[in-house]
């Protein structure tokens, strides 16, 4: 071996650990950078897994509350439907001891013929109009002959004294309609009746003559409402208030 080999081995040497060393340098800088680079997370993400999370507690069954309501319900239906059992039951208890309301009657009308009034011979009692007898037939004497003649009931109207007028009507088939009027004067006699005096009088036809002789009526109460008169001819007529 020459000087000159021996020379050339440490310089050799020196380069191979130099070398040795750069590679050492480079790997411990790889490791670094892998270090501090963010890893890819598709590639190095790992999975944890947690333990799943307990079932929920089942709820509560509500059929024994729901039927406890429907029981108490029903228990209230039955007590009202007694309540109103009794309450009809005294009802028509009550309506059995109630005495009926009669319809109100309409206030009778006042007495036309009151008998303390014809005790103490009131004329004025006898102020107004008032209907004598009713509607009939009778045979009338007209110019020599008789007709037969529907005669409508009389009439006869007072003033505050006892003075009023007396009034006939009557339709013949061959005269027509005649009428009668006459001034009358009424009185009580001491009989306990009321009487009447009448003169005679025309009537609208030439042919008629009222009452001649001179007529009037003598009357006899019978109750408020009903008097009953007869006159000088013997007919007899009922007096009412028209």
């Amino acid at each position: 071996m020459t000087t000159r080999s021996l020379e050339g081995r440490p310089r050799w040497l020196a380069a191979f650990l130099m070398g040795l060393l750069l590679i050492l340098a480079l790997l411990i800088a790889s490791w670094l950078l892998r270090a501090c680079v963010p890893v890819d997370p598709t590639t190095n993400v790992s999975t944890l897994e947690t333990p799943a999370p307990p079932a929920p507690e089942p709820a509560p069954d509500p059929t024994p509350i729901m039927k406890a309501s429907l029981d108490a319900a029903a228990a209230d239906g039955k007590k009202l439907a007694a309540e109103l059992a009794a309450l009809e039951a005294d009802i028509k208890n009550r309506l059995a001891h109630c005495k009926p309301l009669e319809a109100a009657k309409p206030p009778p009308p006042p007495a036309a013929l009151p008998a303390d009034r014809w005790a103490q011979k009131d004329l004025g009692m006898l102020q107004g109009c008032w209907r004598l007898g009713r509607d009939t037939q009778g045979n009338i004497g007209l110019g020599g002959r008789t007709q037969r003649c529907e005669v409508k009931a009389g009439r006869i109207c007072f003033g505050g004294n006892g003075s009023g007028e007396r009034s006939t009507t009557a339709n013949c088939p061959g005269t027509g309609t005649i009428t009668c009027r006459a001034p009358i004067t009424a009185q009580f006699g001491n009989d306990n009746t009321l009487g009447t005096t009448q003169r005679a009088v025309p009537c609208n036809t030439s042919q008629a003559y009222w009452n001649g002789p001179p007529n009037g009526l003598t009357c006899r109460r019978v109750n408020d409402t009903l008097a009953l008169c007869r006159d000088k001819l013997n007919f007899e007529y009922e007096f009412r208030r028209e």
